[in-house]
């Protein structure tokens, strides 16, 4: 099998693809409510990289920080109504989601709780999941790809082994097959390059998919839901609701 099918989905979801060096929190900053209203998040993005550089070096060797450690009480802190809720959809309807989450809620305070999650992130979930089966499917084509290659050059090397051995006599048909074997070898040396072309690509369409599987929020394989969103009430069953708004097409 070939990577003509992988490639195609590939390059339908390559656009929205970015390698990730930041919090999945601290990705599209600009908001827009009510169809016209927007909202800048970057003050608070840039505060908020800011303070987990500063508590990773007051805690060495700790690994990444913890929602909870943040300060939300700094006066500096800008856009001081927005949360960040960390958590994975158990339930949709077709405008709202319904998180497992965690929400920030203090310097030392964080719950873990049913919430509404109103302009849910879609577009980003299904571009996972349609992502999430092409390393395992790239990686069995690269280990197709090199048993091949291995299987066609030693192919090659005995049709030229013959191809020698028939050269060297003085009988004219084993000339002949001696011209049929060359030509068999070369047939094979082709198949072999072919081979590990498509190794090749497959090994870059696995690095291309890995990088963008790493730019999205996931947990246990398993989409997850990582932003600030502002808590606009409660719904008849007494869950918050959160709205993250809607995401702008500016560049994240």
């Amino acid at each position: 099998m070939k990577t003509a099918g992988f490639i195609l989905l590939l390059a339908a979801v390559s656009a929205t693809a970015q390698t990730n060096q930041t919090p999945f929190c601290c990705r599209n900053p600009i908001r827009i409510f009510n169809e016209s209203q927007t909202v800048n998040l970057k003050p608070l993005f840039q505060w908020w990289m800011q303070r987990e550089k500063e508590d990773q070096g007051k805690r060495p060797g700790t690994g990444a920080v913890t929602v909870a450690s943040l300060d939300y009480a700094d006066p500096n802190r800008p856009l001081a109504a927005w949360k960040r809720v960390t958590g994975v959809k158990v339930q949709e309807t077709d405008f709202t989601w319904v998180v497992d989450a965690e929400v920030a809620i203090g310097p030392t305070t964080r719950t873990n709780e049913l919430i509404i999650l109103k302009n849910p992130p879609t577009a980003e979930e299904q571009q996972y999941y349609n992502l999430k089966p092409l390393p395992a499917q790239y990686k069995l084509q690269i280990t197709n790809d090199a048993r091949a290659y291995q299987a066609d050059l030693k192919a090659e090397q005995n049709a030229e082994a013959r191809a020698n051995t028939e050269a060297r006599s003085l009988n004219l048909k084993a000339r002949w097959r001696a011209d049929g074997f060359n030509q068999e070898a070369a047939r094979e040396r082709d198949a072999a390059d072919a081979a590990l072309n498509d190794k090749l690509q497959n090994q870059q369409a696995l690095d291309q998919v890995q990088k963008q599987l790493d730019a999205i929020p996931s947990v246990n394989g398993r989409y997850q839901v990582d932003c600030f969103a502002m808590e606009s009430g409660r719904n008849s069953q007494g869950l918050p609701i959160f709205d993250p708004g809607e995401v702008s097409a500016s560049p994240r």
